[in-house]
This record gives structure tokens, C-alpha cells and sequence, in this order.
């Protein structure tokens, strides 16, 4: 089931009604059916897999509480890592073995079996054993109630895309009474509102150009290909935050707070403050999980710098079973290296330029640099495999400035397009100043009741529909 969908907009009022409406005992367990019942939309055996995950994983915080062995821990870990590997990565894992052996000179294919990606597991497999390594650090007490720990992880407004939920925020939550609050309701249901403008006006509309260019770069000029680059940018950056504004509304409006997942990204000064407000939630996973463990960056430079490119190698699997996400990744790692090397000579050239820290004029060129290195490697990302990504780098280098055919989008549709990228970077902009939810709280009703009717006609008049338009089709939701 899909926040922008039919079914959601008649399973949410009565989820939401009947939670207020039922005592504090019944509402957690309430609140778990309907949750199930949400992803059940999905397809049906994927919650087998979903239960299996609460009933492992909460019987090892168990042990773990009670007993601090590292076999228990290690063998939770494994069996996750395990489900995540055969459904994910099985295939991909065969293609690079039937690949190596053919290299070698063996006449041999890959087989390729029919193993369907169940929704969300890359999200909620990452919170369970995020949960498990907490309860063995002693950082949180193992969840006793069993209806409480399976709420944490089928949550139905962060089930699908997260974010990823760590248990000492949440499961405190689901212990606390919730009363109805209008202010968070109304501002719930504003952020919802935002995050569908994000999805239906930009995300779905650029989705056309996008996927219209790529499909054939050789045919399309430089400037093309430079526009569909940057025009990916900002669609999986308003697909993905758009999906996490609609999931913290809708988690908001029944009063529980949700981590945020992004802050403004595209005004990152550096690639590593890029990933300081991209994907919080899975970047600070990583770092707690993975990053520090490994040894972060106290044995030395060279270490720190290993420990960057697994990191990053391994989010780039994450994000999808293929090379190009892998070199995704590895490039964004490489820019870190690059940018953490080169430190101490750009800061004395910009010493010797006279233009401190906060100026205006270093502030915007170490912005638009981060944006154009980020688009680069987002090339790869969006590329259905590396000889296309390829394709599209070398058509802006090397390919006529301009084609004269369509782009998929026609003139209007352009202008839609970027008017809506305005209101998105004004939003963004006044987001670094001030507590927008706030000052519209405090705004006058015609003004708070104007913003909701422009937000909703916006999305209704201007949304991306039509043929071939899939209410589900979220790039994070439901690929990885």
C-alpha cells in the first residue's frame, strides 16, 4: 500500500480514529495489526519473512541481556545477513561468479532464480540488527513485550523506506501515552502535504526526462545530458525525502517523532557534509555499525581511509545489486579521500584569496563544486549499467551541444518543473533560518489554511499521472 494511493487515504483515518479512540492498553496492539495489515497490501508472504526477522531477533536481545555472548550476537547477525544476501544479492553473486569463470576460459552461464525482493528488508533488517548490537553494547535494555518490539519494526510509516529507527529513540514511543494533539496533526498533515508536492509535481515529472535521455545518450546533445544529470540530482533527492516527509507527517500526526533523514543536502559545503544530511539515518548506521567498529579513524590515516571505501562500497550495495551502485559508492568514498587530502591546500589558497570561512563567495563555490560532484557520481547511480553511465559522461564531453529532439518533457511541462524547483529551494533555503512548521503554526488561519489548499491543488492540478504512472514506484521504497 502506497502513501499516494486510494486504499491508503481509506486505511489511514480509520487507523488513526480508531488509535485515539481505543484505551492506552489496546493501542499498541492495534496499532501492530494495522501495520501488518499495511504491509500485507504488499503481497502477502512477504510478512512471513517480516515475523521471522521480530521473532529472531527479539529472542536474541533476550540472551543478549541476560548473557553477553558473542556467539549469540554473531550468529543474529549472520542469519540476517544471510536472508538479506538471498534475496538482494544471490543473483548479482552468480553473475560475477558465472563472469570470473568465463574469464578463465570455462563455457558457463549464470543461472538466474526467480526470488522476489521482499519490500522494505533492506530497511527493516538494518533497525533489527542495529537493535541487537545495542542491547549486547549495553546501550538499551533488551524490549521484554513482545507486541512493543514487533510495533518497532513493522511500524507502518517507516516499514517500507524507513527511516531506519534505532531502538532507544523509538521503542520508549510505543511505552509513552499519545493524546491527540491538533498542533501535531495539522502540522503531520502539512509535512505529508510537502512531501506528495516533492513526489507528484518534481520527482515524477523529472522522472520522464530523465528516463527519456538515458534510455539513449547517444542521441542527445551535451547540455542534454548535463540537464538530465542534474535533473536526476534533484529527483531522487525529492522521490526519497518527499517519501520521508509524507512517512515522519503520518508518524507525526499521531505524535510519534521519527529521525529525520535529511537537512538541506544540496547546501552541503563539502561531499563529507553532503553525507552529513543525506540519509542520516542509514550514514549514521553506518558510521555506528560499521565505520567505528572497523576501527574508524584512530589507527592512522591510511586505515581511516580503508575503513571510508568499505564503508562506502558496502552503502553502494546496499543501495542495489550492481556494479554501478558499487561504483557509486566507491566514488563518493574517493571524494571523501580526495577532499580530506587537498584540505590543507585549498584552505591556504582561500587564506591567500583573503575569503574566510564564512564567506559568502567560498560558501557558494564549495556548494555548487559538492552539487556538481555529487551529480557525477548520481550518473552512475541512475545508469542501468556502466557502459551507459559511461555513455552519458562521455556524450557531455564529447557529444554536439544540441539535438533538436524531444526530451520527453514539452515546454509547459518544463516550466512546471522549475517552478516547482523554486518553491523547493526558497522551502530550503528559510528550512536553514527557521522552524517553518512552526511559523506556519503561528501564522494567521487564512494564511495556514492557504498554504494547505496551494499544496494540495498543487499537487492535483500539476501532479505527475497519467499512463504508466505507478503510485508505488518510490526509487528507495521499493528497489532496495
Amino acid at each position: 500500500m502506497a502513501f499516494l494511493s486510494v486504499p491508503f487515504f481509506c486505511f489511514f483515518p480509520v487507523a488513526v480514529l480508531l488509535y485515539f479512540r481505543l484505551p492506552q492498553r489496546g493501542r499498541n496492539l492495534w496499532l501492530l495489526l494495522a501495520s501488518w495489515f499495511f504491509y500485507l497490501c504488499a503481497k502477502p508472504v512477504y510478512l512471513t519473512l517480516l515475523l521471522f526477522v521480530i521473532a529472531s531477533t527479539y529472542g536474541a536481545g533476550r540472551i543478549l541481556e541476560v548473557r553477553k555472548s558473542r556467539v549469540v550476537l554473531a550468529g543474529c547477525l549472520v542469519l540476517e545477513t544471510c536472508l538479506l544476501f538471498f534475496f538482494k544479492y544471490v543473483n548479482f553473486a552468480l553473475s560475477l561468479a558465472g563472469g570470473a569463470l568465463r574469464a578463465l576460459g570455462f563455457d558457463c552461464s549464470a543461472p538466474v532464480l526467480e526470488i522476489v525482493l521482499p519490500v522494505g528488508i533492506s530497511f527493516y533488517l538494518f533497525q533489527a540488527m542495529g537493535y541487537v548490537i545495542d542491547v549486547y553494547r549495553g546501550e538499551i535494555p533488551a524490549e521484554r513485550d513482545p507486541v512493543i518490539y514487533a510495533l518497532f519494526l513493522s511500524f507502518f510509516p517507516q516499514v517500507v523506506s524507513g527511516p531506519i529507527g534505532r531502538g532507544g529513540e523509538l521503542l520508549p514511543q510505543f511505552r509513552t501515552g499519545h493524546p491527540f494533539d491538533w498542533d501535531k496533526f495539522r502540522t503531520g498533515l502539512l509535512r505529508f502535504l510537502w512531501g506528495a508536492f516533492k513526489k507528484l509535481v518534481l520527482a515524477d515529472r523529472l522522472a520522464v526526462l530523465v528516463t527519456t535521455v538515458y534510455a539513449a545518450p547517444e542521441t542527445f546533445g551535451a547540455l542534454q545530458l548535463m540537464g538530465a544529470a542534474v535533473a536526476f540530482s534533484f529527483q531522487i533527492y525529492c522521490d526519497f525525502s518527499g517519501y520521508t516527509d509524507m512517512a515522519l507527517g503520518v508518524a507525526g500526526s499521531m505524535g510519534f517523532t521519527l529521525r529525520e533523514n535529511f537537512r538541506t543536502p544540496y547546501f552541503a559545503r563539502s561531499i563529507a557534509d553532503f553525507w552529513r544530511r543525506w540519509h542520516i539515518s542509514l550514514t549514521s548506521w553506518f558510521r555506528d555499525y560499521l565505520y567505528i567498529p572497523l576501527g574508524g579513524s584512530r589507527a592512522g590515516a591510511g586505515r581511516k581511509y580503508r575503513n571510508i571505501l568499505i564503508v562506502f562500497a558496502v552503502s553502494g550495495l546496499w543501495h542495489g545489486a550492481a556494479m554501478t551502485f558499487v561504483v557509486w559508492g566507491l566514488l563518493n568514498g574517493l571524494y571523501q579521500i580526495a577532499g580530506a587530502l587537498t584540505a590543507p591546500a585549498r584552505d591556504r589558497l582561500w587564506r591567500t584569496l583573503g575569503l574566510g570561512e564564512e564567506s559568502r563567495f567560498r560558501k557558494l563555490v564549495q556548494t555548487a563544486v559538492t552539487f556538481v560532484l555529487t551529480t557525477v557520481a548520481w550518473v552512475f547511480f541512475q545508469a542501468e549499467s556502466l557502459s551507459n553511465a559511461l555513455a552519458v559522461l562521455s556524450g557531455m564531453l564529447h557529444g554536439p551541444l544540441w539535438v533538436y529532439q524531444s526530451i520527453g518533457l514539452d515546454r509547459w511541462e518544463l516550466l512546471v518543473a522549475l517552478a516547482g524547483l523554486l518553491v523547493l529551494f526558497w522551502v530550503d533555503l528559510r528550512s536553514l533560518r527557521e522552524n517553518l512548521a512552526a511559523r506556519w503554526l503561528a501564522a494567521p488561519r487564512p494564511v495556514r489554511w492557504l498554504v494547505l489548499w496551494v499544496l494540495l491543488f498543487a499537487c492535483l492540478i500539476f501532479g505527475s499521472y497519467g499512463t504508466g504512472y505507478d503510485a508505488q514506484s518510490f526509487l528507495y521504497g521499493f528497489s532496495f
